[in-house]
């Protein structure tokens, strides 16, 4: 018997599901990018958070990108933001990184090179734990990252990729997209509702990145 290979098991988010749930919306700017995943990591990298719904549902305990909210966690600050604009979270709930897992000896100290792709096991943090401060937690200085492997998640993986190249860092702040107390979004239409009901600006929503408008928004 072989092993599960990822959990990205559940439904996709079809452009036309897409398209009918943001109908719902008013003041939003609607765009295709030709690079998605690099016009994600080009705003992660200027500071934006992203929530993002795009490709199968991922099945278990964890968000594994499909149906996460993205920071750069360089800044500790984005932990305050984040929860102000959605997640309400006791200020002591620490959120998790994403490193694909070639970088991971940069950040974590896995002497035993254990996988971690569902985002499940703990690691005490390198010297490079400034670069991912968000994510760590303060009381012992471990993580939980999830380490994508290559192959279980292109489209992610390459928003990983980008980031790093655009940066020079390798890991992102990945939690649940869903406000605080729900379900984690499943459907076009579930996204729809909490991005309008939340701070958040930016989610890319299958092949599209959405963005409200408010002054100063990418």
């Amino acid at each position: 018997t072989q092993p599960l290979s990822h959990c990205y098991l559940g439904n996709d988010l079809a452009r036309e599901e897409c398209q009918a749930a943001l109908a719902l919306l008013d003041q939003v700017v609607e765009e295709e990018p030709e690079d998605l995943e690099l016009r994600t990591a080009q705003l992660l990298a200027s500071g934006k958070i992203v929530a993002r719904a795009a490709g199968p549902m991922e099945f278990g305990a964890r968000a594994l990108g499909n149906r996460s909210i993205l920071a750069d966690p360089i800044n500790q600050d984005v932990v305050r933001i984040i929860n102000r604009m959605i997640k309400n979270r006791d200020f002591w709930m620490p959120f998790a990184p994403v490193v694909r897992r070639e970088k991971a000896s940069l950040y974590f100290e896995n002497p035993k090179r254990l996988p971690s792709p569902y985002m499940m096991n703990t690691f005490g943090s390198s010297e490079r734990r400034d670069e991912f401060m968000a994510a760590v937690h303060n009381a012992d200085l471990t993580a939980r990252p999830q380490l994508l492997q290559p192959g279980q998640n292109d489209r992610y993986e390459a928003v990983l990729k980008h980031f790093g190249d655009l940066t020079n860092r390798h890991a992102l702040l990945n939690t649940s997209f869903n406000l605080h107390g729900e379900p984690i979004v499943c459907t076009a239409e579930d996204a729809v509702s909490v991005f309008a009901n939340s701070g958040l600006d930016h989610m890319v929503l299958g092949p599209l990145l959405v963005s409200k408008r408010r002054e100063n928004t990418c």
